[in-house]
């Protein structure tokens, strides 16, 4: 099924993304604020085409959202105080724009968005049955897919992109701790159960256009980084 509209834009700011990195390696120019300006705008753009359709099914969309970006704003700070639930790592500057937190680091600002994309678009890309649920497996399954999927980026966005460093490295790909991939699960799991639990499947490919476009995206930026 070809992507909706909004889906579509997402995706167009992917390829536009892409292509600006690429014109960038290869004239040397610095793009100054148009590569974060079009990093928020993406990121944005995804939000929207995945929450599209949840708000027909869902009751209190927003809130539901909200909860789910606390959870994940919450673990990210919890993780870099005291290096659970991920490991010990800490944050760079490069991921602008930062905000110093006093005995944290920097912290990026969209990077709860970024992580309520990930985690939002593989719960609802996850299969499901037809019916509400009110259990855990359907949220455990689209935490095991977000954890999955952060473990081909580590390479990427710990690696050639520097977003963060491992105080701590283990054996997964990009230095990365057993520890985060557990974490990313538990922490995944916990905000799908809220966006999902006591709705019916979402019907809409959406979740997994952006999905795909997220990875290819990070895969995209590590090549030409």
């Amino acid at each position: 099924m070809k992507p909706d509209r909004p889906t579509a834009v997402f995706l167009g700011l992917v390829a536009f993304s892409l292509l600006g990195m690429l014109l960038t390696r290869l004239s040397k120019l610095d793009p100054g604020p148009i590569a974060p300006i079009t990093s928020l705008l993406t990121l944005g753009a995804g939000l929207y085409a995945v929450f599209r359709p949840y708000r027909e099914v869902a009751p209190h969309p927003l809130r539901r959202a909200g909860i789910a970006l606390a959870i994940g704003a919450s673990a990210e700070l919890i993780g870099l105080a005291t290096g659970f639930p991920f490991g010990k790592y800490a944050y760079t500057t490069v991921w602008w724009p930062t905000l110093p937190i006093p005995n944290l680091g920097p912290f990026p600002l969209a990077l709860p968005f970024a992580w309520l994309l990930m985690a939002s678009s593989a719960t609802l890309a996850a299969p499901r049955g037809l019916t509400p649920q009110t259990g855990w497996r359907p949220a455990l399954l689209g935490g095991l897919l977000a954890a999955t999927i952060d473990l081909g980026m580590e390479p990427v966005m710990a690696g050639r992109l520097h977003y963060w460093r491992w105080l701590e490295p283990g054996p997964l790909p990009g230095g990365a701790p057993v520890a985060n991939f557990l974490g990313w699960w538990a922490v995944g799991t916990m905000a799908g159960a809220v966006l999902i639990s006591s709705i019916p499947p979402v019907r809409s490919t959406a979740p997994r256009w952006v999905l795909g476009g997220f990875a290819v995206l990070v895969a995209g930026l590590g090549f030409l980084a």
